[in-house]
């Protein structure tokens, strides 16, 4: 569809800014003109997330007890093992015909947050950013939480996926994201994209044998290239698999897989290049266990290497398909930006449920069914059964905390495909009916770039038939069997009215940001043994072993200390893509220390009721770095034969980081 004129556009500013169509974030509508020349943007930074906040995904039935002031039902975190990160990329042609993709380590994106974020971008660039920004959780398990405000005193459906709201972290985490997007639309230069596609059978697997397709994938990987000044400088990436291989015993902050797959891709080139990796459908998609992975002696790391290694191995097959890839495509400065943002009501009535049907569950209902009948290993000769009951064994939703009775979309074309963004997580069978349909009305033939788990988030979606067998995926869609279709038809009617195939419909209105205020916010306690160091390095390291450093830090609320190899002379060692070798990254495994215990205490008030709160102390937090010599993978980070030593960057309550060195060491062998 080429871009509307801005007649056109004039026209229907009246019917757009009645909720649905164009933008109605700020009092500043965008209007229209002809599209300029390309110029593309990014930002990149740290999820504010303080070691000992809950996460989401998991459900803590079961976790481990580790109470933090900022976790509530969940057990509080305490390693790191790829910081939480926000990723923007901006293509721009002018106000109208661009697009901002940002990546979230996040279990879903909810429409509140994601409606903060714009308003907050729109807000510091003076206009509006509804049709503009796309966003994408990876649904890592090991995201940080408390960013849902249900109001409720009690525990909610959303308490229990991602923990009690944390209004301070909350207003931390959406301006954030705000400014990713500003600092992506402001750090513009030329550029030219290349659309392409290929694919990759190792990152990922079928989990769902109750569709009776077991195994079956989707290994489609459609990307877009961004170069600026002749050179690579960014890859958006689309791939479904299930974003998320901690568990929640582990107690990690972590991007997890999608982390994994962008670090590979990064580190084969030899210069920076920011990589994105969204979602698609990933609902029954697990990660992979990829055969054929080099590997080399490496340092164990505890519990988790097994975890890590494989981590690396995914991200080594995405990195081999999809570098092989980019390598081939043309790059082009003029492509079609052109994307609308709708809203959809969603409720039993609209989904048009007749009487006999999830008839018990008027505000929506989950976890219809709790077994995995299929079973781990897989049953190659399992049947699936349809479970005629189903329906009536769901937990249902109460009045005063309902399911979300409205949902959004962004749908549209950037260059080569078709763009649509699914809110939550649907099935492989479910995205490549939708993906079927939209293109057979295309005339185009356009592939379709699938953003999953993006812009709002309604747990699991799958086709109606499939949902009648039950299993996990049954489980967690808000509003029944028919929720996974109905959305399926009502995006494919959304992207027929962006195409002007379809006429314009009364959409719901744009929901609000959370509620909150911020009058309990956390304040720092006292470190004891600040900027010092608690455990030295050793003289000498070799190949196969792991080094180990360790400093009394600051209040995690502060933010995690951010560790750095540096040669013994200070200049900083580098990855292969030329970006410092640092503690953020998948070469470290952070952990945080507290002496004494986070504990709680309850007292007595003068109503009768009683408040539980944490006992304040002075402490020490420990922060213990450790990174093996040589990771289990070839083709990272490595340290060759010489002298090195740690640096660390602590933030501190006042004023500038501190640096903490240690001391220096060998690094023998090769």
């Amino acid at each position: 569809m080429q871009s509307r004129s801005l007649m056109l556009s004039l026209l229907l500013l009246g019917a757009c800014t009645e909720g649905g169509g164009k933008d109605t974030d700020t009092d500043t509508d965008v209007i229209e003109a002809p599209p300029g020349a390309l110029r593309a943007g990014f930002a990149r930074r740290r999820i504010p997330a303080p070691v000992g906040i809950g996460t989401a995904g998991y459900g803590p039935t079961g976790a481990p007890k580790n109470p933090s002031p900022f976790s509530s039902i969940y057990p509080g975190t305490k390693r790191i093992h790829g910081h939480p990160e926000l990723k923007a990329v901006a293509l721009s042609r002018g106000p109208g015909h661009e697009v901002v993709f940002l990546r979230v380590d996040a279990v879903g994106m909810f429409s509140q947050l994601r409606n903060d974020i714009v308003a907050r971008a729109g807000k510091a660039l003076g206009r509006g950013l509804d049709d503009v920004v796309v966003i994408g959780a990876t649904h890592t398990h090991s995201g940080p939480g408390s960013v849902v405000n249900t109001g409720s005193s009690g525990s909610s459906f959303f308490d229990i996926i991602a923990d009690k709201f944390n209004p301070a972290f909350y207003e931390r985490f959406v301006q954030a994201g705000a400014d990713a997007v500003v600092e992506a639309l402001t750090d513009m230069a030329p550029a030219r994209v290349g659309f392409g596609e290929t694919t990759c059978e190792g990152g990922h697997s079928d989990r769902r044998c109750d569709d009776g397709n077991d195994p079956y994938t989707n290994d489609r990987v459609p990307f877009v290239a961004v170069e600026r000044d002749g050179s690579l400088d960014a890859i958006v990436l689309a791939y479904a698999v299930h974003g998320t291989m901690m568990g929640i015993g582990d107690l990690h902050l972590s991007q997890d897989v999608h982390g994994a797959i962008e670090e590979a891709l990064e580190d084969r080139y030899d210069h920076p290049v920011d990589v994105l990796v969204l979602n698609s459908w990933g609902a029954d998609m697990s990660p992979g266990s990829p055969q054929g992975v080099p590997t080399q002696p490496s340092a164990s790391l505890g519990d988790f290497t097994g975890d890590y290694t494989r981590l690396r191995e995914i991200g080594w097959v995405m990195a081999e398909a999809v570098s092989a890839a980019v390598a081939q495509v043309d790059f082009v400065d003029e492509p079609t930006i052109d994307l609308e943002t709708h809203r959809m009501r969603i409720d039993r009535e609209v989904i048009g449920y007749p009487d006999d049907i999830f008839e018990s569950y008027p505000y929506g209902g989950v976890y219809c069914s709790s077994d995995n009948e299929c079973g781990l290993p897989r049953f190659p000769d399992y049947v699936p059964t349809v479970k005629e009951d189903l329906d009536d064994k769901c937990v249902p939703f109460p009045e005063a905390f309902p399911a979300p009775s409205q949902t959004s979309t962004t749908v549209g074309r950037v260059g080569d495909f078709l763009l649509l963004t699914w809110p939550g997580e649907p099935g492989t069978l479910l995205a490549e009916e939708l993906m079927a349909m939209v293109q057979a009305a295309d005339d185009s033939g356009s592939p379709v770039f699938f953003v999953g788990y993006g812009q709002d988030y309604l747990g699991y979606s799958i086709l109606e038939e499939d949902w009648w067998h039950g299993g996990y995926e049954a489980s967690g869609a808000l509003w029944g069997p028919r929720q996974g279709e109905y959305l399926l038809e009502t995006i494919a009617r959304k992207v027929d009215i962006w195409a002007g195939r379809a006429r314009k419909e009364e959409e719901p209105a744009r929901l609000e940001p959370f509620p909150y205020s911020l009058d309990d916010a956390w304040q720092p306690e006292t470190a004891l043994q600040a900027n010092t160091v608690l455990t030295e390095v050793q003289g000498s390291y070799g190949p196969s072993d792991a080094i180990s450093f360790e400093v009394a830090g600051q209040d995690p609320w502060l933010g995690a200390p951010l560790a750095m190899v540096v040669t013994e002379d200070g200049t900083p060692v580098l990855r292969a893509n030329g970006q410092p070798i640092d503690s953020d990254t998948y070469t470290f495994d952070v952990e945080l220390s507290v002496d004494p215990p986070w504990a709680k205490d309850t007292v007595d008030n003068p109503d009768g009721s009683k408040t539980t709160t944490f006992v304040r102390a002075d402490r020490t937090f420990g922060w213990r770095f450790r990174l093996p010599v040589q990771p289990p993978v070839p083709g990272t980070a490595a340290l060759t034969p010489g002298r090195y030593r740690i640096d660390v960057s602590v933030p501190q309550p006042t004023g500038d980081p501190v640096v903490v060195s240690s001391a220096a060491f060998e690094v023998t062998g090769s």
